[in-house]
């Protein structure tokens, strides 16, 4: 930590470096930078590593310090949250999910030395009450044998602060991990140029979820660089690219409509402000419009060889450009038969990711659900059936949020028998095959309640 010439501390590494040339964090860093730290590692200016990572560093300490950190921050009080902070990449070895709280913290302590200094391992462990913090947060007290939950202790959000967000907006959370493997290959496309991937597959595979997700990993959460549509039949160049509106001046001599910038060309206008960040414009439900009427002259102008030259709006008679840091992701079921089919030229123009249905991300969802044993077997026998059947495949995320018999017979009665009725249609032995493999999923008592 540093003083300026002035004897005050930045606020914001990022934005205040180059002026004030200095590391100085006081309360911003406990508040936006160790939150938006707790699930990447954030880069600073000159720095090899994120944020306390002290590897091939050298540090000085200033005499003062911790009383400046006591005063000022209430370190006492945060030691438990900085340890959970500092492990937030690390994998731990422990199997068991409810380990013994010494087993716990020796594990803890290990992986702190392994990175950090023993001074700053020595300053996190050093009391009784820091120890006793860090496993408060799980629910035990290191001073008994009680066990506390692995993944308790590991989430980056403590139970306070997820009540506060509601569930809806969860969805909106920068939390994919760094080795996804959906993240990877987009950041993989976008690096050799790609301005527009598609996510494609059949229903229930997780498109839109990805889409959003890796969007916001990309823009690093700031909402402001992300734009959202859904296409549907109605939706038309003038409600994406530019349209005339009225102006009610019937009367007047003026004029009674004027054209009006809409979701892309603002987009475009707010990301020629700031060249050097991504924006990115999530499009769902990609081919229930017409992409190729919708998009108009842009298609052209799209593309990566072609943005930021100027091109003439019809409405405005503008000349606008696409800047070269906007990135389109789109979703779309090619199974729907409601919807259009790609042209060859829109087709060009994206990149296919291709999500299928995943027996691991099923079994993921399961288990939240407290779906175990025998019944998570008899699940996944019955996805691995069914989309041996179907003619394009079936999701795994309409098993979100099951738990016991009465979800899966709510989740067939009033949503899977209809998908698979229509499915089926003409295969009534395939149909047959798929309920009596759903059925085994329940216990004895409850398979009568089966529609």
């Amino acid at each position: 930590m540093a003083l300026n010439d002035q004897g005050l501390y930045s606020k914001d590494f990022a934005k205040e470096w180059d002026e004030i040339k200095d590391y100085g964090v006081r309360s911003n860093f406990y508040t936006t930078r160790l939150a938006s730290s707790r699930s990447q590692d954030i880069q600073y200016p000159g720095r090899p590593g994120h944020l306390l990572f002290l590897e091939n560093e050298k540090v000085s300490i200033l005499d003062d310090a911790g009383q400046v950190l006591l005063d000022s921050f209430g370190v006492e009080g945060v030691k438990a949250d900085l340890c959970i902070w500092l492990l937030r990449n690390e994998e731990f070895n422990i199997t068991d999910s409810k380990p013994p709280a010494a087993e716990l913290l020796k594990e803890i302590e290990q992986k702190l030395r392994s990175r950090y200094t023993s001074d700053v391992v020595d300053a996190l462990l050093c009391d009784e009450p820091a120890l006793n913090g860090l496993i408060d947060m799980a629910g035990g007290d290191v001073l008994t044998d009680q066990r506390p939950n692995l993944p308790e202790i590991l989430e980056f959000e403590s139970q306070e602060e997820e009540q506060d967000v509601p569930v809806f907006a969860k969805v909106l959370t920068d939390d994919l991990p760094d080795d996804d493997k959906v993240f990877n290959i987009v950041e993989k496309l976008l690096s050799r140029g790609s301005k527009g991937i598609l996510f494609s597959g059949p229903p229930g595979t997780s498109k839109t979820w990805y889409a959003l997700k890796v969007a916001l990993k990309i823009i690093e959460g700031e909402l402001s660089r992300l734009e959202r549509v859904q296409f549907h039949p109605s939706f038309t160049y003038e409600d994406f690219i530019e349209g005339l509106v009225s102006t009610g001046s019937g009367g007047t001599g003026d004029p009674m409509f004027e054209p009006r910038a809409k979701v892309f060309l603002k987009l475009c206008d707010a990301a020629r402000t700031n060249t050097d960040d991504l924006y990115i414009l999530i499009i769902d439900e990609f081919s229930r419009g017409d992409p190729s009427k919708i998009f108009g002259e842009l298609l052209t102008y799209i593309e990566p060889d072609y943005r930021d030259i100027e091109f003439r709006l019809p409405y405005s008679e503008k000349e606008v450009s696409i800047p070269q840091n906007i990135v389109i992701f789109a979703t779309m079921n090619p199974y729907d038969k409601s919807v259009v089919d790609l042209d060859a030229a829109m087709e060009r123009r994206f990149e296919v990711v291709e999500l299928l249905p995943d027996i691991e991300i099923l079994k993921v969802l399961l288990t939240a659900g407290n779906v175990s044993g025998p019944k998570l077997g008899k699940v996944v026998n019955f996805f691995t059936k069914a989309n041996s059947l179907s003619p394009h495949g079936f999701g795994h995320t309409y098993f979100k949020g099951v738990v016991d018999d009465g979800d899966f017979i709510l989740l067939w009665n009033h949503k899977l028998k209809f998908i698979f009725e229509k499915m089926f249609r003409f295969k009534e032995d395939a149909y047959k095959e798929v309920r009596e493999t759903y059925l085994d999923i329940l216990d004895e008592g409850n398979k009568d309640a089966l529609s």
